[in-house]
Parts: structure tokens; sequence; C-alpha cells
């Protein structure tokens, strides 16, 4: 076979592939649905959907189908968006009234952890950060034994930002700590908030987990 001829064959192969990402092209596509329907499927648009690993595909006819990038499995039912948790306003204040301390300057961040949440201590820095752009409200909170004695020891102790993860020997108790802690659950519970970290951004949405934090406030790519 001649180069050019060649040629031919494998620049449109790598154009499919540069513009469906990992899926099928339509042509592909029909040929697959085709397959499994037992009838001629003609597909018109193929949209990639890297978070599900998965593609959206329209066909001529107005049916839509889900294929798996690999092209190996087909979906079935619809995709449905869960909506944003977002706290009200009411609920949200009353948490900022219980905040142990706050740092920084900027719109409130609430920052619901305790001194013994792991990722909190291993991402302390990341969060202690956030404070060059937002005013970090700290609202120590647990929902496990030792975690919630923990959070009642912080608010027992007026712990700061310096001592806030120091390991204590033993746990402090006093009846203002746990009333706060019980508060600050019961808040929570309403909106099925039971880990910590979790942020709540001054619009009110609630992010769970560090990691979320930053690809939601994007400081990683955007300097403070």
């Amino acid at each position: 076979m001649r180069k050019k001829d060649l040629l031919g064959i494998i620049l449109p192969s790598l154009f499919l592939s540069t513009a469906y990402g990992k899926c099928p092209s339509p042509q592909e596509a029909s040929l697959i649905l085709s397959r499994v329907t037992q009838t001629i499927t003609v597909v018109t648009q193929v949209t990639p959907l890297p978070q599900f690993k998965a593609c959206q595909v329209k066909t001529e006819s107005g049916d839509t189908f889900f294929l798996s990038d690999d092209g190996k499995w087909i979906i079935e039912g619809i995709l449905i968006k869960v909506p944003q948790l977002v706290m009200k306003e009411k609920d949200r204040r009353k948490l900022m009234e219980r905040a142990l301390f706050k740092i920084g300057k900027g719109e409130p961040l609430i920052v619901l952890t305790n001194p013994k949440c792991r990722a909190c201590t291993e991402n302390k820095d990341k969060i202690r950060k956030l404070a060059r752009r937002f005013t970090l409200l700290f609202v120590p909170v647990g929902f496990e034994k030792e975690e919630f004695e923990a959070a009642v020891d912080a608010y027992c102790r007026n712990k700061n930002l310096k001592d806030f993860f120091k390991e204590e020997r033993g746990i402090k108790v006093c009846d203002r700590g746990k009333l706060k802690v019980w508060t600050v659950q019961g808040i929570l519970k309403k909106y099925g908030i039971t880990a910590t970290p979790t942020f709540i951004l001054p619009d009110g949405r609630v992010i769970v987990g560090v990691k979320e934090l930053m690809e939601e406030v994007k400081t990683e790519r955007e300097p403070f």
C-alpha cells in the first residue's frame, strides 16, 4: 500500500479520536447501537461525559442513550444531576455565632472540623491559606465518639488556630462545650451533614472535603 493511501486511513482515525475523546465516533456508535437494538440506528451526536466515563449518544429518531466510553456497555435510564446542597441563611448565621475563633479577612467561610479530623490536620496549611481570601470561622463538631469529645474539648479549652490540632493527653469536658456541639450537630443533621471537614461558602453552598473545596474556589490556580 502506498504512503498516500495509508495516510488516508490513519488521519481520519486520529481526527475522530481527538474530536470525541475516548468516546466512539457517531459512525462507530451507530454500529454499536444497531447491534444491540437489532435495527439500523443512525447516531447524529456523541458528547463525552468524562465525569461518568461515559458518552451521551443522540440518534436521528430523537432517542438518547448512554454508552461507556470504551463502547462495551449501554447504560439504561436517565442521568439526573444532584442539586447543590445550600444552607439557609438563618442556619448559617447560627453556625457563625458558635464559631470558636476566626482568622483572615473577607467574606465568611465556615469550617466545620475538630482536632481529630485527619484530613484537616494533613491539609491545615492549605486551609490556613484560604484566610487570604476569606474570613475563616472554625466551628468544632464531631459525630463519632472521639471526634465529639475532641470538639467539646476544643470549646472547653478555648483553643485557637495555634493549638487547635494539638494532641491533648486528657479530654476536658464542660456543659458549655457539650451544648454548643449538640446545637451544631442539630443544625447539620437537617442537611444530612455527618462528616468533617465540611465547608459552608459565603453563598451557603455546602462543600465536603478539602480537595473538593480547593477545586470549588480554585485556590490552586488563582493567586491569593
